[in-house]
C-alpha cells in the first residue's frame, strides 16, 4: 500500500482514534472540576450531634477526620480511650458512604487533660518506640479500613525538630508502601523563627513527608492569650482573622507545596463573659439572650456582639470572673466566606474545619460559597 494514501478503513481508524481521545480528555478535565478543593471535616466523638451532622452534610466534604479517639502513650502504645457508640457510628457511616476516613492520632494526656509533650519526645527519640509507634498505626490504618491517619502532635518542643521530622517521613513511607495516606495536623507559624515555642515543626521538612498538611488556623485569640503581631496582641479579639489566617497561611506555603495545604476553620466563637466556647449552632441564642449589638472587624472580616463596654487584656492576663467582659467573637456567613477564599487565593489544597457537631446548614452553605467564590469575597484593600 503507497503509505501517502489513505484508505476508508484508515481514516475510520484515525476518526476513532481522535475521538477516543477527546473522550478522555474530556472525563479528565471534568474529573479534575469536579474534585474540586479537599474539604476535610474533623468529627468529635465525644459530640452526639456529630454523628448527627455527619449524616446531614457528608455531601459537603471529601474527607472525614476521626477526632477525639485515638492517640499514642509515653511508652508509644496506641489507644482508643475516646472510642464510645458515637465514635463508632461516625467510622460505620462514613464507610457505608465511601468517605475517606481519617482517625486523628494526637498526643493528648488525659492524666492532665492536656497535650503532652513528653510524649512526642520519647517516642521520636526511641528507635524502638518509633518503629513499634509506627507498626501500629499502619496497622490501625489497614485493619480499620482508613484511608490513612492523621497525625496530631500539637506539642512537639523545639529540641525535638529533627527527630520529629525523621518520625514523620519514617511513618509517611510506611504508609504509602501499604497504600494509605498521612496527614498532619500543625500549630500555626508566622515565620522559621517564630514563635520560638513551636519551632519543633519544620514545615519544610514535614510537608515533604506528608499528603496533606493540616494548618490549624483558629484559636487566634481567646480568654486569656492573643497570638503575637495581630489584633494589638490583647484579648477579647478574633478567635481567626482572616488578616491573621492570610499572613500564616502564606508562610505555609513558601514552605509546603500549597496543593497539600489545607486551611483550618473553626465552628466555634469565644463568650468573654463566661470565658469560654460557643458553638455556631448557639451563636444567636447569645446575642439574643444579651440583646447584643453586632459590629464587625475590618482587619479580621470578623463580627463581634458586645452588650455592654468591653475592656482588652495584653496576651497572657488570665480570664477569671472578675475580667469577664460582655462580648461574643464569632464567625458568620460572610467571614466564613472571606476566610475560606482564601484557599483559592493563595491555592491551597482545601480546607478542613473543627468540628462537625458544632455547626449547621448555614455554615456549610457560607463555605461551598467562599471555596467557589475565591479571592473576590476577600476584605476590600487587601490581597
Amino acid at each position: 500500500m503507497n503509505p501517502g494514501i489513505s484508505s476508508p478503513a484508515s481514516k475510520r481508524g484515525v476518526r476513532f482514534l481522535l475521538q477516543t481521545l477527546i473522550a478522555g480528555c474530556s472525563l479528565l478535565l471534568a474529573a479534575v472540576a469536579h474534585a474540586g478543593p479537599f474539604v476535610l471535616a474533623y468529627t468529635d466523638g465525644q459530640v452526639e450531634a456529630s454523628y448527627s451532622n455527619l449524616q446531614a452534610f457528608h455531601r459537603n466534604l471529601s474527607a472525614v477526620g476521626l477526632g477525639s479517639v485515638y492517640g499514642l502513650t509515653v511508652t508509644g502504645q496506641l489507644h482508643q480511650e475516646g472510642m464510645n457508640p458515637t465514635s463508632a457510628n461516625i467510622i460505620r457511616f462514613a464507610q457505608s458512604k465511601s468517605l475517606p476516613l481519617y482517625p486523628t492520632v494526637s498526643d493528648y494526656n488525659q492524666g492532665i487533660a492536656d497535650f503532652d509533650p513528653a510524649i512526642s519526645h520519647s517516642i521520636v527519640n526511641d528507635k524502638t518506640l518509633s518503629a513499634g509507634s509506627i507498626k501500629q498505626l499502619v496497622t490501625l490504618a489497614k485493619e480499620g479500613g482508613f484511608a490513612g491517619i492523621n497525625l496530631d502532635f500539637e506539642q512537639v518542643e523545639p529540641r525535638n525538630a529533627k527527630a520529629f521530622s525523621a518520625y514523620v517521613k519514617a511513618l509517611g513511607n510506611a504508609l504509602h508502601a501499604s497504600g494509605k495516606k498521612l496527614i498532619i495536623s500543625v500549630p500555626p507559624k508566622s515565620s522559621d523563627r517564630e514563635p520560638e515555642y513551636l519551632q519543633g515543626y519544620d514545615y519544610k521538612a514535614l510537608g515533604a513527608a506528608v499528603d496533606y498538611f493540616q494548618v490549624m488556623t483558629y484559636d487566634q485569640v481567646g480568654p486569656g492569650w492573643s497570638s503575637g503581631g495581630f489584633h494589638d496582641e490583647v484579648w477579647p479579639g478574633p478567635g481567626s482573622g482572616a488578616d491573621w489566617q492570610q499572613a500564616l497561611l502564606g508562610y505555609a506555603v513558601s514552605r509546603v507545596a500549597p496543593s497539600k495545604v489545607l486551611a483550618g476553620l473553626p465552628a466555634y466563637g469565644q463568650d468573654y463573659s463566661i470565658g469560654n466556647r460557643v458553638h455556631w449552632s448557639a451563636y444567636q441564642e447569645v446575642i439574643t439572650e444579651h440583646r447584643a449589638v453586632i459590629h464587625r472587624d475590618a482587619a479580621s472580616a470578623t463580627p463581634y456582639a458586645t452588650w455592654g463596654p468591653v475592656r482588652t487584656f495584653a496576651d497572657g492576663v488570665e480570664w477569671t470572673p472578675e475580667r469577664a467582659q460582655p462580648v461574643l467573637w464569632y464567625d458568620d456567613a460572610a467571614s466564613i466566606q472571606s476566610k475560606t477564599a482564601l484557599v483559592a487565593k493563595l491555592g491551597l489544597g482545601g480546607t478542613s474545619v473543627w468540628a462537625m457537631g458544632y455547626e449547621n446548614a448555614e455554615f456549610w452553605t457560607a463555605l461551598q460559597a467562599g471555596l467557589k467564590a475565591g479571592g473576590e469575597l476577600l476584605p476590600a484593600g487587601r490581597e
